[in-house]
């Protein structure tokens, strides 16, 4: 079975003197479960493991039972450490209140007694974390599982990564295409969209969500205004459009890029660029095939540059940058920007020797005091093999010019 990079932190991390609560957050189908099951098959201090998953979101004191039953477990066997997890917390309603409470519990009484616990992405967060827990807990973050996993884990080739995204449950499908767009809908793409998001947002108008989401699959790494998405939907309103946008990117489903500009107000106004965080995703609705978009150069540079953007949205949450787009009046583009603080990193992405790369050029000339590097993914530049590897936070460390 295949390690993550993130079980051996993990490890490291529950080896230490008991200090915070332990949080494991990520998307659905990135192996959050797994790694906690590789971590207790080798653990050497006891544990207990629940899931929360078919419990009653309104069970709230399903979370102080189990954990009284790891007290239990420690005072009978006189165990001078042990560890409880628990899956999928976010479902019990007020769950972080009750875990502050018996944690501070455990603290008081100099209780050994660790804890991991196993939830959404930044929708956890932003529901229990920073509201109850702050400075209780410390995360270990899963994205999407990256290039080299895949490759090491399934044997995919670079044009496959690019088309199929990461998610590994899948892998056995892909090449039975319409299988493999089935298992997305009913194992990925529903399950979050119908049950995780309902079970922690108030979605007043579901289909709409769905819709936007579909849309934002469909237009990844394209520009396109909330009113033209209100048109294209024909329901709701650009405010709520714009509200279920920033619940899929809480998710990490759909990321909507700002237009980078010196004045904030205007990169907050500025037309989106819509970004998949899982090329998957776009290719569920994709009307190519992965051998007829092998074969169409203008599909395939569609899918390098989505799937570039989707390295890039899973690392900005993981290694804490932005990540927007450039355009200016006279249309000249430049397709990803990152920024940390006031550094700026610019990437273009061209699949042909004629690409046109004068936005490019154009933004590194109006930042260059601000851009800490810059470089072009493809043929003629930066190959993906290398790109896909490549440690972001590290480049933010280049001198300004």
């Amino acid at each position: 079975m295949y390690n993550r990079a993130q079980l051996s932190v993990l490890k490291s991390r529950m080896a230490e003197p008991r200090r915070t609560i332990h949080v494991v957050m990520g998307p659905r189908q990135v192996g959050k479960s797994t790694m906690i099951d590789q971590f207790v098959e080798e653990a050497t201090v006891p544990y207990s493991l629940f899931s929360a998953d078919g419990v009653g979101k309104t069970n709230t004191t399903w979370i102080s039972e189990k954990w009284h039953e790891a007290r239990i477990r420690m005072m009978l066997y006189n165990e001078s450490e042990h560890i409880l997890i628990i899956d999928e917390i976010q479902k019990i309603v007020g769950w972080s209140e009750i875990v502050k409470k018996e944690w501070d519990q455990d603290t008081r009484e100099k209780r050994n007694l660790k804890v991991i616990l196993l939830g959404s992405s930044r929708l956890l967060i932003q529901k229990g974390l920073e509201e109850s827990l702050e400075g209780r807990y410390e995360a270990l973050k899963m994205g999407y599982w990256e290039w080299e996993e895949m490759r090491d884990a399934f044997g995919y080739t670079m044009e496959q990564f690019i088309y199929f995204g990461g998610f590994p449950g899948l892998a056995p499908y892909i090449n039975d295409e319409e299988r493999w767009r089935k298992m997305m809908e009913s194992s990925i793409i529903s399950p979050i969209l119908n049950h995780d998001i309902l079970d922690i947002e108030e979605i007043r108008n579901p289909p709409l969500l769905r819709q936007v989401f579909e849309i934002g699959s469909i237009y990844s790494a394209q520009e396109i205004s909330l009113t033209k998405m209100q048109g294209v939907v024909n329901s709701g309103t650009v405010p709520t459009i714009s509200s279920y946008l920033r619940t899929l990117d809480e998710t990490m489903l759909i990321k909507p890029l700002q237009k980078y500009d010196n004045s904030t107000i205007k990169t907050k106004n500025s037309i989106p660029k819509l970004q998949v965080y899982n090329n998957a995703f776009r290719n569920s609705y994709c009307q190519h095939t992965f051998e007829e978009a092998l074969m169409n150069k203008t599909e395939w540079g569609r899918q390098v540059e989505s799937a570039v953007g989707a390295y890039l949205a899973g690392r900005a949450v993981l290694d804490g940058f932005e990540l927007l787009f450039w355009r200016d009046e006279m249309k000249n583009e430049c397709d990803y920007v990152l920024k940390k603080g006031e550094r700026l990193i610019a990437i273009e992405v061209k699949s042909g020797h004629a690409d046109n790369i004068d936005g490019y050029h154009a933004f590194r000339k109006k930042f260059e005091k601000n851009i800490a590097n810059s470089f072009i993914v493809g043929p003629e530049g930066l190959p993906l093999e290398d790109f896909f590897r490549l440690n972001i936070p590290s480049l933010f460390k280049s001198s300004l010019t």
